[in-house]
């Protein structure tokens, strides 16, 4: 029995991660570089009022954070690293400023879309990031052979 979507999905099965990449990347490096032309200030004015301790250099990290790892994700070098400290922000995000508000906020957005944002990173963390990437063409990660069954056909992902 075939495997449903092995032979037409199978062969698209990069493009999974190349669009979380992008997707994820790009909002990343939307905020980042909407924080710095802002002014990095005024984030860590935020940041204070919240009680962030070193809220100056607690606003850079994240500018540079968002900003450079949002590109860093769209084209796909260093992927795993460069999830860990976007995951860190977005957890900062919830307890810090939106937790108050619920998981659907009222008149406001609560934090469901801090939670997908953070869903979608730890794909990335786990899957990698594709053949379709830097990491995958330089060589600093591998895709996985195929798991395959007793009988050598391929096992659908």
């Amino acid at each position: 029995m075939k495997a449903l979507g092995s032979s037409s999905l199978g062969r698209a099965a990069d493009l999974g991660p190349l669009f979380l990449r992008l997707g994820i990347g790009l909002i990343f490096a939307w905020h980042g570089w909407g924080k710095f032309d802002s002014g990095v200030s005024n984030l860590a004015s935020s940041l204070a009022s919240l009680n962030v301790p070193y809220p100056e250099v607690v606003a850079w990290l994240q500018v540079i954070a968002e900003g450079v790892g949002g590109l860093l994700l769209i084209v796909g070098l260093f992927t795993r690293l460069v999830t860990l400290p976007l995951i860190a922000i977005m957890i900062g995000a919830i307890l810090l400023v939106k937790i108050d508000l619920g998981f659907v906020g009222t008149a406001v957005p609560g934090y469901e879309y801090d939670i997908a944002l953070i869903a979608g990173l730890l794909g990335l963390l786990f899957i990698g990031p594709g053949r379709l990437s830097l990491d995958g063409a330089l060589g600093l990660e591998t895709s996985p052979a195929p798991l395959t069954r007793r009988h050598g056909a391929s096992v659908a992902a």
